[in-house]
């Protein structure tokens, strides 16, 4: 069956590490669509993010390249004009978005009501008090659905928060999008087998695969998570400055 995903590209594809068939090495530093300077704690935290993701989804499928920090543009209106994935997983079963949090050796969890939004609290091990964190797995869905759709909708689109370090307990019942190491063979299995069976989302060939590579460094364009952070900072104090989207409206893999 062809689809949008297999058109040839008006132009030519960006030119990628590990472009072809070859399986990239785990070890390889991954490529970056962005550089913000500095190593903090949460760059720390997806590094070996994206070293485990490698480690797990390298022997499923025959190609996978991993983008780090990637920014978009928001929908006009939006308190943030962009919006920032920690890594961003393409392969052969689809997008893999991935919001990675930094947590050691605490416990997570959260609290429910049928009146109000869940509340997620940390609690490091040894302590009694716990603080009160943002939602991670309601962040990123919704800077996921935006992405979504701009993009084709036979692309699976799919997202997760990775807790990379050990030491971290999920306490009570969690989103099943909240996930540890040991989710991520599992997570890699059922892409494959879902790439497989679904025809709603077939399994991309290797144009199909740069080809939206190629859409996701086309969306970002020159934004950085410098501008990302700057918008966040803005957020709270003026009116951030119109931020140049690289595609009006949706994008096709055509």
């Amino acid at each position: 069956m062809t689809t949008a995903l297999h058109k040839v590209p008006p132009r030519p594809v960006l030119t990628l590490a590990g472009h072809g068939h070859k399986k990239p090495d785990p070890a390889a530093p991954a490529h970056r669509i962005c550089s913000p300077e500095g190593e903090s704690a949460s760059s720390a935290a997806t590094t070996l993010a994206i070293r485990q993701l490698a480690a797990t989804f390298q022997p499923t499928f025959g190609r996978m390249h991993v983008l780090r920090d990637l920014v978009i543009p928001m929908y006009e209106g939006s308190a943030v004009p962009t919006a920032r994935f920690d890594v961003a997983l393409v392969c052969e079963a689809g997008l893999y978005l991935f919001e990675v949090k930094g947590w050691r050796n605490a416990v997570v969890y959260r609290k429910t009501s049928a009146h109000a939004v869940p509340r997620w609290f940390l609690r490091q091990h040894g302590h009694s008090l716990a603080r009160e964190v943002k939602d991670p797995a309601w962040q990123c869905g919704r800077k996921t659905t935006h992405l979504r759709s701009l993009l084709p909708s036979e692309l699976r689109v799919q997202y997760f928060v990775l807790l990379p370090f050990d030491g971290v307990e999920l306490e009570g019942v969690m989103p099943s999008v909240v996930v540890t190491p040991q989710d991520l063979p599992y997570i890699a299995r059922v892409a494959r087998n879902n790439g497989r069976s679904e025809q709603g989302y077939p399994m991309l060939d290797a144009a199909a695969i740069d080809r939206t590579l190629q859409l996701l460094t086309d969306l970002q364009g020159d934004l950085t998570v410098d501008d990302h952070m700057r918008n966040c900072r803005d957020r709270n104090t003026h009116a951030p400055a119109p931020v140049r989207q690289a595609h009006p409206g949706s994008l096709k893999l055509q």
